[in-house]
């Protein structure tokens, strides 16, 4: 049985993002990751999915994305940005390295992949995130509902809902993106409805509000107050 220090399970940017922490402490760890690249579940994002956040914010340590930092990276602009990354990285990247087994063996844990494959680990890092295994909510009615019903981690296009009503569920970003998508060719109603410009415009000040915390917090001196309308 192959022995190593650490073993990260899932090379998505959680994945990336912990391997780089962990070589900053001068461990040697082996990113396991179920597909067949370096990028996490973001190639099976929808196609239009945007960050929420500005390329300036939403780098990983110690690699900043290319190009204009205020502007908002594409779904296939950050799969090329996690590969890059992992390229660079210092550490054993194995894809096609599922694990299905996780336990406890003499102080250390053993893993097993799919296929038999073994490894003995000093520590575990789990990084897979949830996409794989989407929540889906028992919402009253869908017993009897028949239309068709996709989670978002299904959707891809706009393009199968053309001319259709569709209902949006959910206050987060790609419920968002999703709906405001859809939009433009089928009757669209989301709940509840907190518009995706004014969310975007929001984060921003935020973002800013926190990276001026950091700065002053460096410095010594006390961190700025948020502005408040009145």
């Amino acid at each position: 049985m192959e022995i190593i220090d650490v073993a990260v399970i899932g090379g998505g940017q959680s994945g990336l993002a912990a391997a780089h922490a962990l070589r900053r402490q001068r461990l040697v760890p082996v990113v396991l990751e179920a597909s067949g690249r370096a990028a996490g579940s973001w190639p099976h994002y929808y196609d239009s999915l945007t960050l929420f956040s500005p390329a300036r914010y939403s780098a990983l340590p110690g690699m900043p994305f290319r190009g204009n930092p205020d502007r908002y990276p594409r779904r296939d602009e950050v799969v090329d940005y996690l590969l890059g990354y992992a390229a660079a990285l210092d550490a054993d990247i194995r894809t096609g390295a599922r694990v299905v087994e996780v336990r406890e063996a003499g102080g250390a844990y053993e893993i097993t992949l799919d296929g038999g494959g073994r490894l003995a680990a000093r520590a575990v890092v789990a990084a897979t995130g949830s996409s794989g295994h989407p929540h889906r909510p028992e919402l009253p009615g869908l017993a009897g509902f028949e239309g068709e019903l996709l989670h978002a981690a299904e959707y891809a296009t706009p393009g199968p809902f053309a001319g259709r009503r569709a209902v949006v569920v959910g206050a987060g970003n790609s419920a968002a993106q999703i709906a405001a998508e859809l939009a433009e060719r089928s009757r669209v109603h989301r709940a509840p409805a907190p518009g995706l410009p004014g969310a975007r415009m929001a984060a921003q000040p935020l973002l800013q509000l926190a990276a001026r915390c950091r700065a002053r917090r460096g410095s010594g001196r006390p961190p700025p107050r948020p502005r408040t309308r009145t």
